[in-house]
């Protein structure tokens, strides 16, 4: 028989004849497909943004802080007045510092409200109430332009505090609004004393 018979042959039997995709390659692109819906899901879930209670206050030093990214802040205790319906921070202190934790005597659930508030890499002011929410924690610190949470290691980038990594993300301590004057940076009490963490899609109870 001639080779050209012989591939005759082995096409009309089937051998050579076109079979479809290779079912290993076809299982591949079904997996890698999932995998990508699932990661969508999640990454839409955790970067979800929690409406706003407050508008923020807005303050700018006037000029950028430089932040290096093998450099860790951590927080320094300051200490703050009740004056006047406001509670006063001094803003020399969180310009030296970057990122500062001050005491209230306010409580929540048997645990004492702290304020904290730290400068972005542009100079932007940022008053916010210390507490990562889900895991509780009121103590947090600064690697590179990244805020981080001393407890379940969630990061926030330090200039929109958009969630970056961890199971907090949706949840960067919460933005207050205050206004500077003199120097001082000036809190609302009322604000303060009334806050409560945000409702938790975690399920959590407030």
């Amino acid at each position: 028989m001639s080779s050209l018979d012989k591939k005759r042959t082995e096409f009309e039997s089937g051998d050579l004849r076109y079979q479809g995709p290779n079912r290993v390659v076809f299982l591949a692109v079904i997996m890698l497909a999932v995998v990508g819906v699932t990661w969508f899901v999640i990454a839409s879930r955790n970067t979800a943004r929690i409406p706003l209670r407050w508008e923020a206050g807005t303050y700018n030093i006037g000029r950028p802080v430089s932040y290096k990214d093998n450099e860790t802040i951590n927080m320094v205790d300051v200490s703050n007045q009740a004056i006047g319906g406001n509670i006063i921070l001094d803003l020399k202190a969180i310009v030296q510092k970057r990122l500062i934790y001050s005491t209230t005597p306010y409580e929540w659930n048997g645990v004492q409200k702290a304020l904290t508030a730290y400068l972005t890499p542009s100079g932007n002011l940022v008053v916010a109430m210390s507490m990562c929410e889900p895991c509780r924690s009121q103590r947090f610190h600064i690697t590179g332009k990244i805020l981080i949470c001393n407890t379940c290691g969630t990061r926030w980038l330090l200039a929109d505090s958009r969630g970056l990594s961890g199971g907090c993300t949706q949840y960067p301590p919460e933005r207050l609004p205050f206004s500077v004057k003199d120097g001082k940076i000036l809190v609302p009490e009322k604000v303060v004393k009334e806050w409560v963490p945000r409702t938790l899609n975690t399920g959590m109870k407030q």
